[in-house]
């Protein structure tokens, strides 16, 4: 997977999960969970290109990346 498809992939979740969750107001479901693993695992994948110490496809941050591993 490319850095642009995982960026897709991972926004795709993030607004699934913004559409789970109410305003002020803190909700963890089995959805929310499953789908934070998911983006977890996209970014496991990530080819990561940094800048301002955040990776522009996954929007990682590099301090949370050391050798291949969060």
């Amino acid at each position: 997977m490319t850095g642009l498809e995982i960026k897709k992939e991972i926004d795709f979740r993030n607004k699934l999960i913004e559409e789970a969750l109410s305003p002020n107001i803190f909700t963890l479901n089995n959805t929310v969970s499953e789908l934070l693993k998911e983006i977890s695992d996209l970014q496991k994948q990530c080819p990561h290109e940094w800048d301002n110490g955040y990776c522009i496809y996954c929007n990682i941050m590099k301090g949370e990346w050391i050798n291949g591993r969060f």
